[in-house]
């Protein structure tokens, strides 16, 4: 159902054709390198801020109203999305006027204004207070816990940046910052659906041809997680309890990526799953409850996420950690492995009725040097033994590596049970600027 073709501009840009003939629609994505990962610390949410300015006008349709009724006009939907190591412009059409999205694709990553800061300021503002306490403090534990745990590296800061950098950005500084992301060589081109390939790299070089080449933006090495930490409690004065447990994982571009893949549904995919049954089936200890990877093409956490009421906690935790030790004592069953890969295998099927979704996984891949497409995906997931899933759980779950974060109305009593239950100390929250001290003192 899916066949890949690609091709080389001659401006160095690469251009992946994503062949779904059974689909009625087709997306169009630009994959950059970008955001925090390749920003300086006082750029930090700069590539976010240029993203929203994108839709603003184009030198061709000189404000954000004609350049939307243009893409409307086409029956087409367009936005896009900033991550820790990658901004992605996408446009939806239908298969007739897919080379005519292009186009427009093609004017908002070349030809962008970037005029209207001041509003979108505003908006990327109101995002930030979205997740902050009425004192300032950030109420969002994936900022938090990756700021913690990928202490001093660019991919512990946050997407959108802070308030006061934020406030300080100007349209001089976004023009600059998209010149040099907003490249051919930086750059990967997704096309997906019911296209003709010939006719995509036709009119990918009609569009594309004029991005400048530029270069690969460079990176660092990848975070090393912080070890020995202790438990974070953030306090406030919520109805429920926000817990996050992290883990580093093996990153996409591990042999044991496939099957983390599967020890994450092994954790959380269905009711039948083991933390599903353990703690809100069986005992309704939490009303969420979900496990994900948050995975680069060199680094990688697993997160044990969910929310319950303060005086369960401490049992939650509890059942959390046998769960995690069942995994590492005793192999997975065949059964139970059997079902988590075909329930992986349907979700592959799933995903081939998503244009948007194969255009991103692809481009992401390409970014990050991941060669392999689905089908080598789906290989390694076959691959993985019982014995082989549990020495990975012996290996992820490692209590001295991973990272319990807490947010919510926690009582003195319930500290005190948290240490005693998980031999651990439980601390205030560790900012950076601590970490030195308490690095020293371990």
């Amino acid at each position: 159902m899916l066949t890949v073709a690609s091709r080389t501009l001659s401006n160095g840009l690469t251009v992946l054709v994503l062949r779904l003939p059974h689909l009625h629609a087709v997306t169009e994505s630009l994959m950059v390198r970008g955001g925090p990962r390749y920003e300086r610390p006082e750029d930090n949410g700069l590539t976010h801020l240029v993203e929203h300015l994108l839709f603003r006008g184009t030198q061709q349709h000189p404000d954000g109203l004609s350049f939307h009724v243009a893409v409307e006009a086409l029956g087409g939907e367009i936005n896009g999305v900033t991550q820790r190591d990658a901004c992605t412009v996408h446009l939806t059409v239908p298969p007739r006027n897919a080379t005519a999205g292009l186009a427009l694709l093609a004017e908002s990553t070349i030809s962008p204004l970037l005029s209207g800061i001041d509003v979108e300021r505003d908006v990327v503002i109101e995002e930030i207070l979205d997740t902050t306490g009425g004192d300032g403090q950030d109420l969002d534990l994936d900022n938090l816990s990756r700021q913690v745990i990928w202490r001093g590296h660019p991919m512990g800061r946050p997407v959108a940046g802070t308030l006061a950098k934020v406030e300080g950005f100007t349209t001089p500084q976004a023009r600059a910052h998209f010149r040099q992301v907003f490249t051919a060589e930086n750059a990967v081109l997704c096309v997906a659906g019911l296209v003709d390939e010939e006719q995509i790299f036709e009119a990918a070089a009609r569009a594309f041809g004029p991005m400048p080449r530029g270069q690969r933006l460079s990176e660092i090495g990848p975070p090393v997680p912080v070890r020995g930490l202790p438990v974070q409690i953030h306090g406030t004065d919520d109805a429920q309890v926000s817990v996050l447990y992290t883990f580093p994982a093996p990153h996409e571009n591990h042999p044991d990526f496939g099957a983390l893949l599967l020890l994450r549904r092994i954790l959380d995919d269905g009711f039948s799953s083991r933390l599903r049954q353990a703690i809100c089936e069986q005992r309704g200890l939490a009303y969420s409850l979900g496990v994900s990877v948050d995975a680069y093409g060199d680094a990688c956490l697993l997160d044990l996420e969910l929310a319950c009421a303060p005086r369960k906690v401490v049992t939650v935790i509890e059942e959390l950690e046998r769960t995690l030790d069942g995994l590492t004592k005793g192999p997975i069953g065949d059964d139970e492995l059997a079902r988590a890969k075909t329930r992986h295998v349907a979700d592959l099927e799933f995903s081939l009725d998503d244009p948007d979704e194969i255009a991103s996984w692809y481009g992401a891949a390409h970014l990050i040097g991941c060669n392999g497409g689905l089908g080598e995906r789906l290989r390694e997931v076959m691959a993985v033994t019982p014995e082989s899933l549990q020495k990975l759980a012996q290996s992820v779950f490692d209590r001295d590596a991973s990272l319990l974060s807490l947010m919510g109305p926690i009582k003195a009593r319930e500290l005190a049970r948290l240490e005693k239950a998980l031999l651990r100390p439980v601390g205030a929250p560790v900012v950076p600027a601590e970490l030195d001290d308490l690095l020293a003192v371990g």
